[in-house]
């Protein structure tokens, strides 16, 4: 309370118990001032004592509001510290943080000696700013040239420049399209366009291309170490978000790479549990994937997997989930074919039931109209992904040098 309503209060209940205290003898028979004069007096003891109450709850709301607001500054300052520190290179106090962010380097450099020699920078170890998650620049690929010689030179030229950006798209529950997951993306960067904003390769221009020539083990690794830094990020605090990490079966075959990476990760399992990576089916289901022991090293750890780009659902779903594959995506335009496998909602509530006995989410991905989302809705599907609910925009970097 200011001094004003602090007055106005007083004067009321002190009013109040003149007025008892004056005119109860006049209007009740047979009271006698003495007695009204109690009356007035216990009035103005009960105001006085409700006065003082109602100022120590403003007092304790002022005294609270304070302490938010230094919590609020004392946070704003850590998180200035963090980003001095990332420029600074200089590492936290903790010995923890300190083990981590060193295990982190070294795989990084390890990392970096397999970048393309020329003019070689090796990836920032400086994290990425998990809040917000987005910058407000939106994914803006731009055609270039098919020429494919000058294609293989931007991604040699942004893996040796970092100019590797990664993307972020929501996956939401539904109905309630609360954001409960991320998915990646790289995208390569290709100089500036006319209004100075960067220009990305459309990744068909680029995945082939990157393939034979042996890079795209690289560019995976660019992603997940930027996942991972992501995932410090949100633990420091303590935002209940997983990502989704796509990665090939040339990634996982990266014996160096992997080896290097299981040890990481061995050290920090906590990561693990917000991790899932994702890999085509097509990739799965080759070359006795499952029997890798990298593979069987990330399940140990606790390690999830989500299958994409699915074209097949004549699947041995026990062996999918004995094997930690947890999410499974299917195109919206796919499950909602009026001529398609799923055109009668049997189909629909069949699939389901065979996911759910194995704990196998389902996540319809590519949902870009409310149209769409009520058809899903009425399918009962748990997970939904695509521009409805959010573009991919860029992750913000905290650090860059």
């Amino acid at each position: 309370m200011n001094w004003f309503r602090h007055l106005v209060f007083a004067a009321v209940y002190v009013a109040l118990a003149l007025v008892v205290a004056l005119t109860l003898p006049m209007s009740v028979a047979g009271m006698d001032g003495h007695t009204a004069l109690l009356f007035g007096l216990a009035i103005l003891t009960f105001g006085g004592l409700l006065h003082e109450f109602w100022s120590r709850q403003d007092e304790r709301g002022r005294l609270e509001s304070r302490i938010w607001d230094l919590e609020a500054g004392m946070e704003e300052m850590r998180l200035e510290l963090d980003a001095a520190r990332g420029h600074s290179g200089a590492m936290p106090a903790d010995p923890s943080e300190v083990a981590a962010v060193l295990s982190e380097a070294r795989v990084l450099e390890r990392l970096a000696d397999r970048l393309p020699a020329a003019g070689r920078v090796a990836p920032t170890v400086g994290g990425v700013d998990a809040g917000p998650l987005f910058a407000p620049r939106p994914l803006t690929a731009q055609p270039m040239p098919a020429d494919t010689g000058a294609i293989l030179d931007h991604v040699r030229e942004a893996l040796r420049t970092d100019q590797v950006d990664i993307f972020l798209q929501p996956v939401v529950s539904l109905p309630q399209r609360k954001h409960r997951y991320y998915e990646l993306f790289s995208r390569i960067r290709a100089g500036l366009d006319g209004d100075g904003k960067p220009r990305y390769l459309l990744p068909e221009q680029y995945l082939g291309v990157a393939a034979d020539a042996g890079l795209i083990a690289t560019i995976d690794n660019l992603l997940l170490f930027r996942c991972i830094q992501l995932l410090r990020e949100t633990e420091k605090r303590h935002q209940n978000v997983g990502f989704f990490c796509n990665i090939s079966a040339a990634t996982l075959n990266d014996a160096a790479f992997m080896r290097e990476f299981v040890t990481y990760m061995g050290q920090n399992p906590n990561l693990a549990t917000k991790l899932i990576f994702e890999l085509s089916q097509d990739d799965l289901m080759r070359g006795g994937l499952f029997a890798t022991s990298f593979l069987d090293g990330l399940r140990r750890l606790g390690f999830h997997f989500s299958m994409d780009q699915v074209y097949s659902l004549d699947l041995d779903w026990n062996e999918l989930a004995r094997h930690e594959i947890r999410f499974v995506k299917l195109d919206a335009a796919r499950l909602l074919d009026p001529d398609g496998r799923f055109a009668d909602p049997r189909a629909v509530r069949e699939l389901r039931q065979q996911l759910d006995r194995n704990n196998i989410d389902l996540i319809v991905e590519k949902v870009e109209t409310e149209a769409q989302l009520l058809e899903l809705l009425d399918l009962y599907i748990d997970f939904g992904q695509g521009y409805l609910f959010g573009e991919p925009r860029l992750a913000k970097k905290q650090a860059t040098g």
